[in-house]
């Protein structure tokens, strides 16, 4: 089965990984409480405010950033810079790793196929994130009333917005820089070679590809860039706003002209995806 592996090379190569190599050290006013799935062993990180109220609080669901949107990914440190902001916002925030994290050194194609097989059948995220969401309110009953936002960067950018697809109690969604449109991310080579070893892949990728389903969006959506950003075309974004717009979609598209791929994402879309959820709340919240 090397066919898989050579084939993906080029690919691999050129592929997006979003997460930063920099961790950060938990704030002592912040509290993270750490879990895992029982059935699999993901990873569910559940962060709020030692000061935390009763009453409910938005609740950010976001997904282990650094995949190449094929296969799953477990939370590291790098991830840490993302959640934080909201929860100094007063947002409690629930992280959780992707089924089937890329394989170990030496890889094979056995190991690769284990992967990629691992993350369709977990819809791309869609069940990881309603596991985790689950066992969160379980531990902390506050919760249970929290309006849920499906938030991530680039690659946990496109769970983000496959979540505001299929689940329907997220109350909005904000992706920062995602790849918009995984069949032309990909390729058809690169898919062609996948479906040929992984049956069903190129159906999971028509099935997952946020601009080829932009019409079952079922909630607002914040979309953010930057001009400069070397890893995701801003025409790309511009194409999936205006296909949301033309199926009556809530969006709004905030784009900045500077700032890469991840430092405008962390400086500048974080801070702006924090108002635009106060900006919801505050909405909701009249009669």
């Amino acid at each position: 089965m090397k066919l898989i592996l050579s084939g993906l090379s080029a690919f691999l190569l050129t592929s997006l990984i979003s997460a930063s190599e920099t961790g950060s050290i938990i704030p002592a006013d912040i509290i993270r409480k750490e879990y895992k799935i029982t059935e699999n062993g993901n990873q569910v990180w559940v962060y709020h405010s030692s000061t935390v109220k009763e009453a409910p609080i938005p609740c950010i669901l976001i997904a282990a950033a650094g995949t190449r949107m094929f296969h799953g990914m477990d939370l590291g440190d790098g991830d840490v810079p993302e959640h934080l902001p909201y929860v100094k916002a007063g947002f409690a925030v629930v992280a959780y790793s992707l089924s089937g994290p890329w394989p170990d050194d030496p890889v094979t194609d056995a190991g690769v196929v284990k992967s990629i097989t691992s993350f369709i059948q977990s819809q791309g995220g869609l069940k990881d994130a309603s596991a985790a969401l689950q066992l969160a309110k379980e531990k902390h009953p506050f919760l249970s009333g929290s309006p849920v936002y499906a938030v991530g960067h680039s690659s946990a950018g496109v769970v983000a917005l496959n979540l505001a697809q299929k689940l329907p109690s997220i109350r909005g969604c904000i992706a920062y820089a995602p790849a918009t449109d995984l069949e032309q991310r990909y390729g058809d080579k690169v898919i062609s070679q996948l479906d040929t070893g992984v049956p069903g892949f190129r159906k999971f990728v028509e099935e997952n590809s946020p601009f080829r389903n932009a019409e079952q969006i079922h909630c607002p959506v914040l979309l953010f860039n930057a001009l400069d950003d070397s890893k995701i075309p801003p025409a790309s974004i511009n194409a999936y706003v205006e296909r949301l717009q033309k199926t009556g979609k809530t969006v709004k598209h905030v784009e900045v002209p500077t700032g890469d791929h991840y430092d405008s994402m962390l400086n500048a879309g974080i801070p702006q995806g924090i108002q635009w959820i106060k900006t919801q709340e505050a909405a909701d919240s009249k009669p």
